[in-house]
């Protein structure tokens, strides 16, 4: 069988663009990993009294989703989780803390509403009326008379086109954002004690964001301020930025989810080329599972060297490697193979490659960093940008990546699926000099 029902199945199951949200795929799917962060969350949740915020930091796609819904099914239990989406609810070019802030407000009221918590009225009929403001700002919505619905409804419109944009001409944010806080922090009091539960709120999906916009975003103190368990997701070129390390110190613990390796590092953390095995068959078991769902006739569908090939240039990033299966599928599908081989996956490597254009500028620094596994402070100019760390921008595109090994060290290398264009560079008569 070579047409498309054989191959549509496969080729469905290897949809990158979906987390493991459904307790059937956590089930089936989840491999774990040894530096998974969800248990030390747990413990940490456990020993805090006070309202604790964590920050939660790794490549886009390293599987941060997957791990907080790990979480908050764990944790279901002996918390009131409130989880909060800001890649559906907020626009990306449109966002900051303002947008943040509310939104969480909303997630917390709209849950109040749903839940038997037993609240007072006043308490949420005074977060109502802060929230509002925020609409009747909006030159567009004149009718006082809206209710809970409508005002989500409309506020949400607006979170969407960025409050930032719509409403601080003619309002002053910060005062009523302050207003909205302390309201919250109210019904957050009462709950709790109602209810018997901390809140955890759960936010995901800042980390899809640009180095400058999280920066600003976390920068403020406003993020902090909520009087309850938080967990934010944040892009790894913020954590490692060196603009970033005041900001973090408002966090009681940034954690790194990383990636499994694919290549060993020596005892100075340096890069080798030897294959790293347990990396590797994590990677192969995350396959494995998914074509087990389909059955026997899927066994296999993978020759051993193109699964080695897809593992390996997927840098041990899931959604890359969940990406590069798809992809080999509709190579294998358009190749009529009753299976994929070496060359249906290189052709997958390939396209995934076409996404990865590299500056010319950017080759000294991925050289260093591939001898070394050191980020280093070194930086360019960019008109629109001012001084721009190299590093940070590698990290945020995923030139490079980030690895632990044990013992507590971070090390870093350059994303494989790049090896070949640095080793041309390498060997170009118009190479730079570098320092060692």
């Amino acid at each position: 069988m070579t047409n498309t029902s054989f191959w549509k199945p496969p080729y469905q199951l290897f949809k990158h663009d979906k987390s493991l949200s459904k307790d059937e795929d956590l089930k089936d799917f989840y491999v774990p990993r040894d530096n998974s962060p969800v248990d030390s969350l747990i413990s940490l949740l456990e020993m805090e009294d006070d309202p604790a915020k964590f920050l939660l930091a790794g490549h886009t796609g390293s599987g941060k989703t997957t791990e907080l819904r790990r979480l908050q099914k764990q944790v279901n239990s002996d918390y009131a989780v409130i989880w909060v989406d800001t890649e559906t609810a907020l626009e990306r070019y449109n966002i900051g803390y303002a947008e943040v802030v509310v939104l969480i407000g909303i997630r917390i009221l709209e849950t109040v509403y749903q839940s038997d918590w037993e609240l007072q009225e006043k308490l949420l009929n005074d977060l109502l009326d802060s929230l509002k403001i925020l609409v009747y700002q909006d030159e567009e919505a004149n009718n006082t008379g809206l209710q809970l619905p409508e005002i989500i409804k409309k506020l949400g419109l607006i979170l969407k086109q960025g409050l930032t944009r719509k409403i601080t001409t003619t309002l002053n944010i910060r005062p009523q954002l302050s207003q909205i806080i302390e309201r919250v922090n109210a019904i957050i009091e009462v709950a709790e004690k109602n209810i018997e539960q901390k809140l955890l709120v759960i936010v995901d999906g800042l980390d899809r964001h640009e180095q400058v916009t999280a920066l600003e975003m976390f920068s403020s103190s406003l993020l902090t301020e909520l009087n309850c368990h938080i967990i934010y997701s944040i892009p790894i070129s913020l954590r490692y930025s060196p603009s970033f390390r005041q900001p973090m110190d408002r966090f009681q613990r940034c954690l790194d989810l990383t990636n499994p390796p694919v290549f060993q590092c020596d005892e100075n953390l340096c890069p080798t080329s030897k294959p790293d095995e347990k990396g590797r068959e994590i990677l192969r078991s995350v396959i494995n599972k998914r074509l087990e769902r389909l059955g026997d006739s899927y066994k296999g569908l993978f020759n051993p060297d193109a699964l080695e090939l897809i593992c390996e240039k997927s840098g041990g990033v899931m959604r890359d490697l969940v990406r590069l299966a798809c992809n080999s599928c509709h190579a294998a599908l358009n190749r009529k193979l009753a299976y994929i081989n070496l060359e249906a996956a290189q052709e997958a490597v390939q396209e995934l490659r076409k996404n990865s254009p590299i500056r010319d500028d950017h080759f000294p620094e991925l050289d260093r960093i591939h001898r070394t596994g050191k980020l280093t402070s070194n930086t360019y100019s960019s008109p629109g940008e001012g001084e721009v760390n190299i590093c940070d921008r590698l990290l945020q595109n995923k030139y490079i990546l980030g690895y632990y090994k044990a013992g507590g060290n971070f090390w870093f290398d350059i994303n494989p699926i790049l090896i070949e264009d640095l080793q041309r560079w390498q060997a170009s008569p118009s190479k730079q000099n570098l320092s060692t």
